[in-house]
């Protein structure tokens, strides 16, 4: 069950840091959390990054 849950919890950051990336890429400029661009789109990619290692570790490839 364990496994199942991990995995899960890679795909949901997946998903979280393409939503990240797609919000910074249609906010308005004038946005005030998101003053700097290039903070938002690193946030995205991390999220991304950490959902495939978390996936990676599940199946013991990383």
């Amino acid at each position: 069950m364990e496994a199942i849950e991990n995995i899960c919890v890679g795909i949901l950051m997946i998903i979280f840091g393409i939503g990240v990336i797609i919000f910074m890429s249609k906010r308005p400029p004038s946005y005030p959390l998101t003053s700097v661009n290039i903070s938002g789109y690193i946030a995205g990619v991390t999220f991304i990054l950490l959902g495939i290692i978390y996936i990676f570790d599940e199946f013991h490839i990383w």
